[in-house]
């Protein structure tokens, strides 16, 4: 049922983002006089449909839901009556192609700044950026930081909530500038000791957890829960069983206990626990598990949050229309910059290309989002809407980015390149995204074999 639930969130993420996509093309081509004779959602077999309008245009729904095209009159596709050749895409003037091409993505970046303002103008939930503690020795440690200091800014621009902080973290340092946090202290603000941006692991889903900064819910030791038949229940560890050492090294934090455990794959470790106030050594040894290519340790433990310390430390936030307008403007201009520099480090093999996620990632994110709130889920989507806008700019053949390569090759040499050349260009632009898509699928089974 959850394989079932998981493929249905998929599509519908997918033909949300793709159908706004192709609404772009339909638009700008309406606008431009183009005749449209098709706009699909999902390919192949027809479903449902309706023919509409004075062009008789075919809306409709095909059998396989994950993309969408639109169709319009070309001469190059087949037989044009000459009373419509001027309604043909082909021949439209090199500004008209340009703009009805470039609209499938400007319409996704349009769908995330809506996504944006709806979450905005809803109010959302968040942690505050309180440091439950820090970790001896680490960047946290050397620049000041200290357990309870609230995150106030950034590079001096304030922040409110975990997750606000962390993104205009990987903002600042993806654009290779220093960062400098400012601490609320005893109601105080304290500018902390920079650090250098070459410190910050933009490959790592936990950018704070890496500078030896955690927040309130990871301050715990006491499991909360113990996955059935794993390493863990059968050694005979409990809920509620609170790690005090392993090995005889003490351990403060639910991180330091998985960075035991992660690093102990096939190797015993004694656990000294407290149980109903009473001490006892039980020993495990975490199966090995791997990760991203990596073997590491696994026992099947969670940690036990604290509902109260929770809801003391979430905050709503919430703004009015016209703020909430100018921050989604803000906000979808912020990730858009932060994904093309993704995109330019991964070009110059500056980031990992572990990182690319394929369906199946972006699968089981969807899902998680769902389950999670709505809010969450619009947030994806707003995300996943800007990196396909992006992706599709790409001056990839088969792409949008790739035609409108084509157009400014058009516009500097003064003539169309010949349709026999740009069929090459296509086969290669084809091989390139199905080679990619099977890398991401690749990385895809590698996280979760």
């Amino acid at each position: 049922m959850s394989l079932i639930y998981t493929i249905l969130i998929f599509i519908l993420t997918i033909s949300i983002i793709v159908t706004f996509h192709e609404f772009g093309h339909y638009l700008a081509a309406r606008l431009c006089g183009v005749k449209v004779l098709e706009f699909s959602v999902g390919f192949g077999k027809r479903l449902i449909g309706k023919k509409a309008g004075k062009d008789k245009t075919d809306y409709k729904i095909c059998v396989l839901p994950l993309g969408g095209y639109v169709k319009m009159l070309d001469e190059r596709e087949g037989k044009v009556e000459n009373f419509e050749k001027y309604r043909s895409f082909n021949n439209q003037s090199l500004l008209k192609r340009s703009v009805i091409v470039f609209s499938g993505p400007l319409f996704n970046f349009i769908l995330a700044v809506f996504f944006y303002f709806l979450i905005f103008v809803s109010g959302y939930s968040g942690f505050q950026p309180l440091v439950g503690s820090v970790i001896n020795n680490s960047v946290a440690k050397n620049i000041g930081m200290e357990e309870n200091d609230i995150i106030y800014s950034v590079n001096l621009n304030n922040v409110k909530t975990w997750s606000g902080a962390t993104l205009q973290t990987i903002k600042i340092a993806s654009e290779k500038k220093n960062i400098n946090l400012e601490v609320l202290r005893n109601n105080k603000v304290i500018k902390l000791q920079d650090i250098g941006y070459e410190k910050i692991n933009l490959e790592s889903r936990n950018i704070f957890e890496n500078l030896g900064i955690l927040n309130f819910a990871s301050k715990t030791v006491t499991i909360g829960y113990i996955e059935k038949e794993s390493i863990a229940e059968i050694s005979g560890l409990l809920a509620g069983d609170k790690i005090l050492s392993i090995n005889g090294i003490i351990v403060r934090n639910w991180v330091e206990i998985v960075n035991f455990i992660k690093k102990s794959p096939d190797i015993k470790l004694s656990l000294y626990i407290l149980r109903n106030n009473v001490n006892k050594i039980i020993d495990v040894i975490p199966e090995k598990f791997v990760n991203n290519g990596l073997e590491i340790g696994r026992l099947g433990i969670s940690p036990l949050i604290d509902k109260d310390l929770v809801s003391k430390n979430t905050i709503k936030i919430k703004y009015g229309v016209f703020d909430s307008m100018k921050l989604s403007i803000f906000k979808t201009y912020d990730f858009t910059l932060l994904t093309f520099n993704f995109v330019f480090k991964l070009i110059k093999g500056e980031v990992s290309s572990n990182s690319i996620s394929g369906p199946v990632g972006i699968a089981s994110y969807a899902s998680d989002s769902f389950h999670s709130g709505y809010i969450n889920f619009l947030g994806l989507l707003a995300m996943l809407s800007i990196s396909i806008g992006i992706l599709n700019l790409l001056p990839i053949p088969m792409l949008d980015g790739g035609h409108l390569m084509y157009y400014l090759i058009e516009f500097v040499m003064r003539r169309p390149i010949p349709d026999r050349v740009q069929l090459i260009f296509q086969q290669v632009g084809m091989s390139f995204l199905i080679l990619l898509s099977i890398f991401a699928l690749y990385n895809d089974l590698l996280r979760i074999m």
